[in-house]
């Protein structure tokens, strides 16, 4: 039977944004080249990688700055289970495996998962790994799902790297069946406020 894993992102303000993982390896980082692209200074270039195999699900930090989180814990490697908390550069995903869970309330879910980036550049915590004991899992399907209007696609220009507004590889061609690649443009919230007018 295979597996359908998908990474579903949710917001503070909450939104949620589904994104399937149809490869064998999807590497999740800031670049142009990785299969799920967050265009944030506080996401490296290859951040860390989610491999289905043996009908498991492993992510792995390919040595990022600030580090990969599951459910707060500071993992170097570790199964992922349906329901945990996946934390990259301050982005809050929970990980869907065959529809599970089936709801998510996405403002709970960010909460529970959200580690801060000033935070995340500290220490390991005890990297979990596949022979540690798995990170506990997250009370993420709690409440029923809500419609909510879906995020919004922002340029964004931290890096030489980015081209504002223009999107990377097929993400933008707009096919809902095009998940080899996924382009998240999201504003990086310090760029942001730099760019804001004073008051």
């Amino acid at each position: 039977m295979q597996m359908n894993v998908s990474l579903v992102l949710v917001t503070e303000e909450g939104r949620q944004q589904d994104v399937a993982l149809r490869k064998p390896v999807s590497v999740v980082g800031r670049q142009t080249d990785v299969a799920i692209r967050i265009p944030s200074s506080s996401v490296s270039r290859h951040h860390c990688e989610v491999a289905l195999a043996d009908h498991k699900v492993v992510l792995k930090d390919l040595g990022s700055s600030n580090g990969t989180f599951v459910n707060k814990r500071r993992i170097t490697q570790t199964d992922l289970k349906a329901g945990d908390l996946l934390s990259i550069g301050g982005k809050v995903f929970v990980v869907r495996i065959n529809g599970l869970p089936e709801t998510i309330d996405p403002e709970e879910a960010f909460d529970d998962g959200f580690v801060p980036v000033a935070n995340a550049g500290g220490a390991p915590a005890a990297p979990a790994s596949a022979a540690n004991a798995p990170a506990k899992p997250s009370p993420a399907a709690k409440a029923p799902e809500q419609k909510k209007a879906p995020l919004k696609s922002l340029a964004e220009d931290d890096d030489d790297d980015l081209i504002p507004g223009k999107p990377a590889g097929k993400a933008g061609s707009g096919d809902p069946d095009d998940s080899d690649e996924f382009d998240f443009d999201f504003l990086d919230e310090d760029d942001d406020l730099k760019k804001q007018p004073k008051l």
